[in-house]
C-alpha cells in the first residue's frame, strides 16, 4: 500500500476523533466548523479507502490470472503489439510479455470497457490483464507514460464475436 496514501488515511481519522472529542468545549460557530471539517475529513477518509480498493483489485489482477478465462498471449515490443486480431467474446487473461528494452504499459478500450495496467511491464517480465469482452471493437495500445489516452506505439484493433 502506499505510504502516503497510509499516512493520509490514519491523519484524516485522528483529526476527526481530535474533533469529535474537542466539540464540547466550543462555541456553536467553533462547532459548526468543528462538524464540517469533520464531515470533509471522514468524506476524504472514504474516498481514500475507496481508492486504496481499486488499487488493490487492479495489483491482484495483475498477479493473479482469473482461473477461468481463456488466456491470449501478447508480446509487445518497443512501438509493436503482437496478438491476435480476433476473439471470441467472453473473460479472457490477456499475458502480457514485454520483449523490448523498456518498460511498457498495455491498454484495452471499447464497448465501456477501459482497463490497463496500473504498473507497466518491466522488460522480460510478464503480466495478466483480466477482462470480460463482450461482443464489438476495441482498441488495444500502449499509451503514452503520463498520457493514458494517446497511444505510444502500434495499435491494434480487436474484434470480439
Amino acid at each position: 500500500m502506499n505510504t502516503r496514501l497510509f499516512y493520509s488515511a490514519l491523519l484524516a481519522a485522528a483529526l476527526s476523533a481530535g474533533i469529535a472529542q474537542g466539540d464540547d468545549q466550543k462555541t456553536s460557530d467553533q462547532k459548526s466548523l468543528g462538524e464540517k471539517t469533520s464531515d470533509t475529513l471522514k468524506k476524504t477518509g472514504k474516498t481514500i479507502m475507496d481508492d486504496t480498493k481499486k488499487v488493490g483489485t487492479t495489483l491482484k489482477d495483475a498477479v493473479t490470472p482469473n482461473s477461468d478465462a481463456r488466456k491470449v498471449d501478447v508480446t509487445l515490443t518497443e512501438r509493436h503489439i503482437e496478438m491476435p486480431r480476433e476473439l471470441p467474446a467472453g473473460k479472457t487473461g490477456f499475458v502480457v510479455k514485454n520483449d523490448g528494452k523498456e518498460s511498457q504499459g498495455f491498454r484495452i478500450e471499447g464497448n465501456g470497457l477501459d482497463k490497463e495496467f496500473m504498473i507497466a511491464v518491466s522488460p522480460n517480465e510478464s503480466k495478466t490483464l483480466d477482462v470480460d469482452l463482450k461482443p464489438g471493437t476495441y482498441k488495444v495500445f500502449i499509451p503514452m507514460p503520463g498520457k493514458n489516452s494517446e497511444p505510444k506505439g502500434h495499435e491494434v484493433s480487436l474484434r470480439v464475436k
